[in-house]
């Protein structure tokens, strides 16, 4: 299998039972991001497992021109991101994120199940 798509896979899985746990878990996770953000160890560790996961991701999947290469270096790029502003600036984070509604978590976690879905059962 190549390297490109068993990272898409992982992504799909991670994407498909995280999308599942917002939709149905919506107060539990504005509860768990709150607890999250007031530990500041926590938010290190989660900021560095991020910038580690993201990194490789980017350093081990080929462009090849294709949507699928494309895909997993921007997922790559985000996730690499997301962990350097955890590291650097969570309280902008916390920010960002705590302004959003519950109807449009479900929308997004709705969304992020789909294509978890389709990466796990259609490539």
């Amino acid at each position: 299998m190549d390297t490109t798509i068993l990272i898409a896979k992982v992504l799909g899985a991670y994407f498909l039972v995280s999308g599942v746990f917002v939709v149905t878990h919506r107060k539990t996770l504005g509860l768990l991001l709150r607890d999250l953000f007031q530990n500041r160890a926590m938010t290190f560790v989660v900021g560095a497992l991020l910038v580690l996961g993201g990194a490789l991701i980017v350093f081990r999947s080929d462009i090849s021109g294709d949507w699928l290469g494309i895909f997993v270096q921007v997922m790559g790029w985000a996730i690499l991101i997301k962990g350097v502003l955890y590291l650097l600036a969570p309280e902008r984070l916390h920010k960002m994120v705590k302004p959003w509604s519950r109807s449009t978590l479900g929308l997004m976690g709705v969304t992020v199940a789909a294509v978890g879905a389709y990466l796990v059962f259609f490539l």
